[in-house]
């Protein structure tokens, strides 16, 4: 017998709200493996913190792109960079 699956009510807000990550497992930063806050499905919270990185913490675009699996024409062609 199939069991049925409960629906993700998170997973369908960020995609009607188009803000699920396509990629979430391409997010390997320490903060979205560690910390149930951080969520690698939630397309803004990703991107809000890939520029934290770079802005608050020091990080260079090239390392923070390549940690929350972006290219560095995405992270710099947001002009907020």
């Amino acid at each position: 017998m199939a069991s049925i699956r409960k629906p993700d009510v998170k997973n369908e807000a960020l995609r009607k709200d188009r803000a699920l990550n396509p990629h979430p497992a391409s997010v390997t930063d320490e903060l979205f493996g560690s910390l149930e806050f951080f969520d690698p499905r939630d397309l803004v919270q990703v991107k809000y913190e890939m520029l934290r990185r770079v802005h608050q913490d020091g990080w260079s675009v090239a390392q923070a792109a390549r940690t929350f699996g972006f290219s560095r024409n995405a992270l710099c062609g947001s002009k907020a960079v």
